[in-house]
């Protein structure tokens, strides 16, 4: 057992009854009911990382329940997703799964079958969703995490829990192996406590499926050696920069601008029609997407929120609603790619406020419109790549800054990413 593995495993041990990031953890690094040597240390690019992976994603010998009792109790015969294998290939411990809301769909944890997940920074709060387990295991235990992004899944615990997150461009990580939430926005993406280490997850995960090559972890450490970001264009985009963000982390986002700045880079407000606004665009096409996952397990223990949007994807599917939010996403789409012919990559806060209180309303029903999709779903629906990375604390809880990059420009978030992280740091 390497060191970082066996100082997670005791941290989880530890404190994971309180948290609830992890919904199975090996018994040990053998864990003889998977078939497979979890703990196997190998001499690739995650040689020794200890990853843990959101329970949407198939791993041997772990349950495969996606946060609902419909799957709980199902026979555990499958085999690795493929990011799973890539990630042993590249040396990784698997270490365990973690929680979500049901289906991937929501924004606390709240609607999972297994209860809710705590934010490490104050356990009273949501770690957002729904890859809140993946987003506390990696603040509160220094691991790396896989989630899923279909509206914000990823970058919204990150935000929350003050760790790195990423939503790869559209098919350049394989899916082979996760369930379905809605499969034209879906992304398996990386999440990890600082930038460089994400770039070694998200370099492993997508290998040669990467337009051009892996280049994300040399991108980082370019950042690394050189924080110079001149000739760099960034637009900032309103409203989702302005005020109808809490306070507090307007004013992390705009100390952040300013160090963006300072490294040289050009800022500039753009406003992308509808962006800020796509809520309900975004619950059409994703609800009628779902259906066939929801159906499948219709009559066998669905929770309401998921019966809630499996009754919203009927009503909507064949109507003139959905095919208009087809064509508007068309519209945004093109939209935010004639944005990013000018500027190389969109910025904003990643959500208006800080993690709320569990509890509150609405967090646990996708259907609710929540405010914490209000800036994340954007690059889903637009096809984009997008990151979230933490710039600084509201009322003592973290805040996260989100990068958005052309489809295949990944690179782009990265290099800007490192350099941010560390002009942060120099100056903290």
């Amino acid at each position: 057992m390497s060191a970082r593995l066996d100082r997670a495993r005791s941290a989880i041990a530890e404190r994971d009854g309180e948290l609830g990031a992890f919904v199975h953890v090996a018994d040990d690094p053998g864990d003889a009911d998977s078939g497979t040597d979890l703990g196997r240390v190998g001499d690739g690019l995650l040689a020794g990382e200890v990853v843990a992976v959101k329970d949407n994603i198939a791993v041997a010998g772990a349950p495969w329940a996606c946060g609902s009792a419909s799957r709980r109790d199902l026979p555990r015969t499958h085999g690795d997703a493929e990011v799973v294998t890539r990630l042993r290939r590249a040396g990784a411990h698997v270490v365990g799964t973690t929680n979500l809301d049901e289906f991937a769909m929501g924004a606390s944890t709240e609607s999972s079958a297994w209860g809710p997940t705590r934010n490490p920074w104050d356990p009273r709060r949501t770690a957002g969703g729904s890859s809140g387990g993946s987003g506390a295991a990696v603040a509160a235990y220094d691991v790396l995490a896989l989630g899923t992004d279909t509206g914000g899944s990823i970058r919204e615990p990150a935000a929350f829990c003050g760790v790195v997150g990423v939503a790869p461009s559209p098919g350049t990580v394989p899916t082979d192996g996760v369930v379905d939430f809605a499969p034209s926005l879906d992304r398996v993406g990386p999440m990890g406590p600082d930038v460089a280490r994400t770039a070694a997850l998200h370099e492993a995960i997508a290998g040669a499926s990467v337009p051009g090559g892996p280049r994300v972890l040399a991108a980082a450490a370019e950042a690394g050696a050189r924080g110079d970001l001149t000739g760099w264009r960034l637009a900032r985009v309103a409203p989702m920069s302005g005020e109808r963000n809490d306070p507090g982390v307007l004013a992390a986002f705009d100390a952040a601008v300013a160090a963006l700045e300072d490294r040289g880079a050009e800022v500039e407000e753009v406003t992308v029609p509808r962006f800020g606004d796509l809520l309900d665009v975004y619950l059409a096409v994703t609800s009628v997407e779902a259906l066939p996952v929801l159906a499948e397990h219709e009559g066998r223990g669905l929770g309401d929120e998921a019966l809630s949007r499996l009754e919203v994807g009927r009503r909507l599917a064949g109507t003139a609603e959905h095919a208009e939010a087809l064509r508007l996403r068309g519209l945004i789409t093109a939209d935010a790619r004639e944005v990013l012919e000018r500027c190389r990559l969109m910025i904003s806060p990643t959500v208006p406020l800080v993690a709320p209180l569990l509890g509150r309303a609405g967090m646990d029903d996708p259907l609710a419109r929540p405010r914490t999709d209000w800036w994340t779903v954007e690059a889903n629906l637009a096809g984009l790549a997008a990151m979230s990375l933490p710039i600084g604390r509201s009322d003592g809880l973290p805040v996260g800054l989100q990068l958005m990059a052309a489809p295949g420009d990944d690179a782009a978030l990265y290099r800007v990413g490192a350099a941010l992280e560390g002009a942060l740091a120099g100056s903290s």
